[in-house]
């Protein structure tokens, strides 16, 4: 495995490698464009830099049994671990918030431009789990949907553009790394599944209110 190119890299150019690798590690995705304030969205400075260096990237991780991989179409690059190790466990109301954002994008994505993010409020993602999805029978709390969307922000999955996660009126987008997150072929199978826990979690707390 050559890793030579990393011999000819500048002090710069050794940091950013470094932040780079680290952020794939810690954060799964690097998107190709950010939203930054007061600027709007950005190129990516890290996404150029993998562009530029994938195959030294890929090697190293590599070594660390890491698969870096890249969807040029929806532009992000985003590793996973040959040995289906650190994967992200869930709960089963964060996992029913993530598939309602898959199904928010899936609604919206003949409307997204270039880049490809989908806008949404908390209000918008919550009204769709309770009322139009019927994932849930009633709203989560707020401290959970909080919980949750700061997990998703974490991994690149979305970002916050205005406002706090506590608050229905928060905007964030929903990025395209959520169709790697989530994918087409398992979507229907986990609503499904999601929903019948609801109901029997529904059945078992009447059963025990009944004497």
């Amino acid at each position: 495995m050559d890793l030579s190119e990393l011999e000819r890299f500048s002090g710069k150019e050794l940091e950013q490698f470094t932040r780079v690798c680290n952020l794939l590690l810690s954060r799964t995705f690097v998107v190709r464009t950010i939203y930054v304030q007061d600027k709007g969205r950005i190129s990516n400075p890290d996404y150029t830099f993998l562009s530029l260096h994938q195959s030294v990237v890929r090697g190293y991780l590599g070594l660390l049994d890491w698969d870096l991989r890249k969807d040029d179409f929806n532009g992000y690059f985003y590793v996973v671990n040959t040995d289906e190790a650190n994967r992200c466990a869930l709960n089963q109301k964060a996992t029913a918030i993530l598939l309602a954002l898959r199904m928010i994008y899936d609604e919206n994505q003949d409307q997204t431009g270039l880049e490809q993010d989908v806008l949404c409020t908390v209000h918008d993602l919550l009204d769709k789990v309770v009322a139009d999805y019927a994932i849930f029978s009633t709203r989560p709390n707020m401290e959970e949907v909080k919980r949750a969307l700061t997990i998703f922000e974490q991994h690149s999955i979305l970002q916050r553009i205005q406002g706090r996660f506590s608050q229905t009126g928060c905007k964030f987008v929903i990025l395209p790394t959520i169709l790697t997150v989530v994918s087409s072929e398992r979507l229907d199978a986990v609503v499904s599944m999601l929903r019948k826990e609801e109901e029997d979690g529904d059945e078992e707390a009447d059963e025990d209110t009944v004497d």
